[in-house]
């Protein structure tokens, strides 16, 4: 498993446990000021501030930051609890899938809790371990060649002969006026049937080799800056290429990521760690995980909508 996938699968663990990191709970010691009440329910500074915490570090600095935030808070909190306790009053607490979803909700906190105390704690890592790190990933640190192009598409009004012959000549008419002289966006504003760029003058963006249909990418990338390609025939239709930047592939060096190799370094001692403590935990509660049963589930996929012609590669 790569480092990048073990990376990501310990990342979304964390996402995971943090979910209800912000769930609403009310502390009954009096040790700070109360900000609100609601029936035997108290929201306190210290609570507060907890809460605040917890939040993304943008939102943080608006709560912070805005008097009207932290009221907008505090009542969040108090329409949280009134809602609470009328689901209690309906004994909702009390519905077995209730009560199943409370249980997952108290497991992942208290997973959170485990995990900040044992595992999110300060680890040094050293300049000879980042270099180390660099050294075996530097995959991780590449950039592949990229180049920023703009792109008019004439599409064929059905899948006759005539219809793509007609496209064709119509790509070429716009060839020729290009080559006189106008201008690549205002014609693609003019004539493209890419929806998805021709407001924006058929600006595709940086890319980088297998994004874009074969017939379309090799076109591309032959064409030097500046250089405004012939027709190219795709499943699409027809495109007319303009090369405005190149990027040659490179290797960020180590000096300019130092502090994220750190960082990730320290993400993977940390999955180590946690690793560690769950093969430990694991000893004493053993775990059996049914394959057969996994298997046999199905799982609806959300609905998908029809994608737009466009030069990237089919799915």
């Amino acid at each position: 498993m790569s480092f990048r996938t073990k990376s990501l699968l310990y990342l979304f663990f964390f996402m995971l446990v943090a979910i209800v990191s912000a769930v609403q709970y009310a502390s009954a010691a009096d040790k700070n000021a109360i900000l609100a009440e609601v029936g035997p329910y108290k929201l306190d500074a210290k609570t507060f501030e907890e809460q605040i915490k917890s939040l993304p570090p943008q939102l943080q600095m608006m709560v912070a930051q805005n008097p009207q935030a932290k009221e907008q808070f505090v009542e969040r909190w108090t329409q949280i609890t009134l809602l609470a306790m009328k689901a209690r009053d309906m004994k909702l607490d009390q519905d077995p899938e209730v009560k199943s979803r409370i249980e997952d909700l108290k497991n992942s906190l208290l997973a959170q809790e485990i995990i900040r105390k044992e595992i999110d704690k300060d680890i040094p890592v050293s300049d000879q371990e980042a270099k180390e790190f660099y050294e075996k990933n530097k995959a991780e640190f590449s950039q592949p060649e990229m180049i920023k192009a703009r792109h008019i598409l004439i599409r064929p009004q059905g899948n006759s002969e005539k219809a793509w012959k007609e496209a064709e000549a119509k790509a070429k008419d716009i060839k020729k006026k290009l080559e006189k002289g106008a201008d690549f966006a205002q014609l693609a504003k003019q004539y493209s049937e890419d929806p998805g760029t021709k407001d924006k003058g058929g600006e595709l963006g940086l890319f980088p080799k297998g994004r874009m249909v074969p017939e379309f990418e090799k076109a591309a990338f032959a064409l030097k800056v500046g250089e405004i390609s012939a027709p190219v025939k795709t499943q699409f239709g027809y495109h007319i290429i303009k090369v405005e930047e190149k990027k040659p592939a490179e290797t960020k060096p180590l000096k300019d990521v130092m502090s994220q190799v750190k960082q990730m370094v320290k993400m993977e001692k940390q999955q180590n760690e946690l690793e560690k403590l769950i093969d430990q935990i694991k000893t004493k509660y053993p775990v059996k995980i049914h394959k057969d049963a996994i298997s046999a589930l199905q799982v609806e996929s959300p609905a998908q909508t029809q994608a737009v012609p466009h030069p990237t590669k089919s799915k």
